[in-house]
């Protein structure tokens, strides 16, 4: 899973502050996983179990070894990369998506992000959009466009995020 967003160091740090939604809070999460609608009810109420506290805490309990927390403060440029639940089954698949869902709560109009999951399932890719107030998964024949224009911007905030000298130490109390 990565999570390639620009965001002002102010809201990166009230998003790490701020409790995590539960999954069932957000009702649109047919664009997880389009051949396990079925499964998705159980999946969203598992993934629920899993998550409380707040985002740093949720990423704090993930091991030293499973995180990538990378932070441009110039640029506003983020990288989140974890491998936590390496399954990656749909109730996994669920809770990646919602950790970083929450982003979008504190995102300012010109912030937006792109959160790529490859289940290990079927190969499938599930490609979120994270804006200003909101979040949407996007679909390879409907968004191609989008989709082109959201991985060229990527690059360019990957590349200015992995640069970055140090991890993000927020996560660790450190202002």
């Amino acid at each position: 899973m990565t999570a390639a967003v620009t965001i002002g160091a102010p809201r990166l740090r009230a998003w790490l502050d701020a409790p995590v939604r539960p999954a069932s809070s957000w009702q649109d999460w047919a664009g997880v996983a389009a051949s396990s609608h079925d499964e998705l009810p159980a999946a969203v109420e598992e993934c629920d179990g899993w998550l409380s506290g707040d985002h740093a805490g949720v990423l704090r309990d993930l091991v030293e070894d499973e995180l990538l927390l990378r932070y441009d403060e110039s640029t506003g440029a983020l990288v989140v990369e974890f491998a936590s639940r390496a399954d990656f089954r749909l109730p996994a698949l669920v809770w990646a998506c919602a950790v970083l869902r929450g982003l979008a709560d504190f995102m300012a109009d010109d912030d937006r992000g792109l959160v790529t999951v490859t289940n290990d399932w079927d190969d499938g890719t599930v490609l979120l959009h994270l804006g200003a107030g909101g979040s949407a998964f996007l679909d390879r024949a409907r968004d191609a466009r989008r989709i082109a224009e959201a991985h060229g911007w990527e690059i360019d905030v990957r590349a200015a995020a992995l640069d970055a000298d140090e991890d993000v130490d927020w996560l660790h109390g450190v202002p």
